[in-house]
């Protein structure tokens, strides 16, 4: 059975205005363009429904004709707003005004000043022609005129349109111009119109729902480079800029909407030409960590209880899930070539691809990363207890910025890679990328492992591990886990000492939201994955574990599979454990299966991940699994918590059941199951051959500046020395392969390597020699 994986994201289906139900507040991008004629975007314009209640805000050019696409009809509409008199903003007021005195329902017009002049001498300027068209019904001018109210408005003005209710704020521009923020049932949507910075339109769209801003800024293809953070303040306490212009940047926008809070940030009155959207979003995602929208025409804003955006507009992820980069394929304990769907070991980490990673050093000694937005430090100094660090973050600064945070175990997280290995206590190659990050070994000439080199995070235990201990969780990216760490030495009482890497941005990142489809399964907007709601019901060894997930139908998919890594911690809820809540580390909405663990207790099981962790004598035979009850060991003939529910670990693939290692740990072999489906995943098609050997970055000790520059061959299958060396040179994504967008000697120089043709330099095809310069 094989199964199409598509990668998805959250989409609504396109709904008529006159469909939506009475209890929601819905606002529909009618034109989302500029000044300048684009048959593909209407200038600007904006519908807002409730009920009965149809406000119209701008009508630029194309207005008319974007309402009847809907099937809308003009004489539907109760007010008539306006944000500012430039014509690409009203320049199709006079036609809609005229429509509306040919209908027979009551209405407002409401402006900034000179609303009431521009209607006025509007209509004195076509009396005649109104008079005649409303003559063929046997209606006046006279009779029409008492059916709308104009009035001109400064902005902090605060009305009702209907059960609407409407506040208003003046915004800096060219010329006076009013925001307008729309609430009704507890839903909420702002309107800024044209602006520049304004200090007070947070404080309008506090928590608004949706927030459609000027798109000002935006990067676009094929256009001049731009600086978009240009002109806004460096300080993004107070942002704005003293440079006179008419338009938002980027810096502007998404610091003004992180200020807000809004949920989801919308951005229309586009200039012609195509969005580099990824671009934007890196830029967007310096300052605001919610949904960003990039608007269309007809798109509809929907504040339902579960909101999703219409059209073919992609709705990006707050919590997305980067790639754990493992693109080696293994079976029990060996590696092999990546199976396809007859194999028993399809449906492994290595299978399934999602949000590549991707990095930028900003040269300024701090790291973006461009899958979660989340930016970070590049070094980390010397350990911290947990109270040095917390003292310490308060007066941080770094790249101009002191909003720099201690991050959750979910941020940590992020930045883990299963491309890495381990041997026991032996560093070998680095579980992050040292590429970008710098990752210190622990110190042994003071008596340390290699491996003690954890960073905490800011997410504390709910429970008590080993002896009723205080506990931080924390990251090895030297050996590949989390565990939580005591965070006071339990025979001295000293405060236990570890690395920190202080992050910034994307403050929603880790934060689930959770939604029941009353179909057996769970849905996170926040990551765009799909869950089982229930679990196996029972053990399995990983090997079953893959063929379970690969072999579920549920809810009318088949597409299901054993979530990687990153994945499953995604769903931990580190609010909860067996001792404090007395349920799984994961949200009630879910079903989870209770156990009686190897101290006789009730407890909750290991679930097992699709990703092979590389450690010991075999690497190839152990699996990563997730603990959402106690992470047992048994030390001193004591059974206890010694990690912490929402650790992660690995035991063997296969094999008996057992406790090892310094703590104890209790292997189980036998773990359960939640699968997933969803994502932005892909079905990775091509046959993989083992990786090239591997260069681990400088390790630095924790006492002094010595490095050492460490190697490790994880599989030497790889034909020629000289060909590994072109491959490392040039391969930016690790996959043991060159592609067109890592070479950079000219596309004739690529093709004549290519000798098959399959758009990838292989260590095979690769030159013996140095490579050529450009041609």
């Amino acid at each position: 059975m094989k199964k199409m994986i598509l990668g998805l994201f959250m989409f609504i289906s396109l709904i008529a205005v006159s469909a939506h139900a009475a209890d929601q507040l819905t606002a529909t991008i009618i034109g989302s363009g500029s000044p300048i004629y684009n048959e593909n975007r209407a200038s600007a314009s904006t519908l807002v429904s409730a009920g009965n209640s149809h406000i119209l805000v701008d009508m630029g050019n194309g207005t008319q004709a974007n309402l009847s696409k809907l099937g809308f009809d003009i004489r539907d509409i109760s007010s008539l707003f306006i944000t500012h008199h430039h014509l690409d903003h009203n320049e199709e007021f006079v036609p809609i005004l005229i429509r509306l005195l040919l209908g027979r329902n009551d209405f407002t017009i409401v402006g900034p000043p000179n609303t009431e002049k521009l209607t006025e001498t509007n209509l004195e300027l076509y009396d005649a022609d109104i008079a005649y068209r409303l003559g063929k019904t046997q209606r006046t001018l006279a009779d029409r005129i008492k059916a709308y109210d104009v009035t001109d408005i400064q902005g902090g003005e605060s009305f009702k349109i209907g059960d609407i209710q409407v506040t208003t704020l003046q915004v800096p521009h060219t010329i006076h111009t009013v925001a307008y923020r729309f609430d009704y049932n507890g839903q909420s949507i702002v309107i800024t119109g044209d602006l520049t910075y304004s200090e007070a339109l947070p404080t309008l769209a506090r928590n608004a729902d949706y927030m459609i801003i000027d798109s000002g800024g935006m990067v676009m293809i094929g256009g001049r480079k731009k600086n978009t953070n240009k002109g806004a303040k460096s300080d993004n306490k107070n942002g704005g800029n003293k440079k006179t212009r008419a338009h938002l940047n980027l810096n502007d926008s998404s610091t003004l909407a992180q200020k807000a809070n809004v949920k989801n940030l919308v951005y229309t009155h586009f200039t012609a030409g195509e969005i580099d959207t990824a671009a934007s979003l890196k830029e967007i995602r310096k300052n605001y960590s919610g949904n960003v929208i990039f608007g269309k025409d007809l798109m509809v804003a929907n504040t339902e209880a579960k909101p999703s955006l219409t059209t073919t507009s992609q709705k990006v992820a707050s919590y997305p899930i980067v790639d754990t980069g493992q693109r080696i394929s293994y079976n029990n304990n060996a590696v092999i070539s990546l199976p396809d769907n007859a194999n028993t070991f399809f449906g492994q980490d290595a299978n399934y691809s999602t949000n590549p990673p991707s990095y930028t050093d900003n040269n300024n000694d701090t790291i973006t990363d461009n899958v979660t937005g989340l930016i970070w430090q590049k070094q980390m100094g010397e350990k911290l207890s947990y109270e040095q660090a917390l003292l310490k973050i308060n007066s941080f600064k770094l790249a101009g910025h002191g909003d720099w945070r201690i991050p959750t175990i979910k941020e940590l997280y992020s930045l883990i890679q299963f491309s890495g290995s381990v041997k026991g206590q032996k560093a070998l190659t680095p579980f992050i990328d040292t590429r970008f990050f710098n990752q210190p070994l622990g110190n042994t000439k003071a008596g340390e492992r290699e491996i003690d080199a954890q960073t905490w995070s800011s997410t504390e235990y709910v429970g008590k591990t080993m002896k009723n201990d205080d506990t931080v969780f924390g990251v090895n990216f030297v050996d590949g886990r989390i565990k939580g760490y005591p965070k006071f030495n339990p025979r001295t009482q000293e405060p236990n000492k570890m690395y920190f890497r202080f992050v910034r941005g994307n403050e929603a990142y880790g934060k689930n939201n959770l939604i029941d489809n009353n179909d057996g399964t769970i849905t996170d907007l926040a990551t765009g994955l799909t869950w089982q709601q229930t679990d196996s019901n029972k053990g399995l060894n990983w090997q079953e574990a893959l063929h379970y997930s690969e072999n579920l139908t549920l809810a009318g998919h088949s597409d299901w599979r054993l979530p990687n890594a990153k994945e499953l911690q995604s769903i931990v809820d580190y609010t909860r454990s067996p001792d404090t809540s007395n349920s799984a580390a994961i949200d009630p909405i879910f079903y989870t299966s209770s156990i009686t663990n190897e101290a006789g207790e009730k407890d909750y099981p290991y679930y097992w991940s699709s990703t092979t962790h590389l450690d010991g004598q075999v690497p190839e035979s152990g699996a990563v699994y997730v603990a959402f009850g106690k992470a047992l060991g048994e030390m001193r003939g004591n059974t206890m918590d010694v990690h912490g529910a929402g650790s992660q670990r690995s035991d063997p693939k296969t094999g008996k059941a057992m406790s090892r290692g310094p703590q104890g740990d209790y292997i189980r072999v036998e773990n359960y199951v939640r699968s997933v489906r969803g994502g932005h995943v892909e079905l990775v098609a091509q046959i993989n051959t083992p990786p090239k050997t591997k260069q681990v970055n400088e390790y630095t000790t924790s006492t002094d500046s010595q490095t050492r520059l460490t190697t490790q061959t994880q599989h030497n299958n790889i034909n020629s020395t000289q060909g590994n060396k072109f491959i490392h040179r040039f391969d930016k994504d690790g996959d043991g392969k060159v592609s067109t967008s890592e070479f950079q000697a000219g596309i004739k120089r690529f093709n004549h390597l290519d000798k098959n043709k399959d758009g990838y330099i292989s260590a095979n095809e690769a030159p013996t020699g140095p490579p050529n310069k450009p041609q």
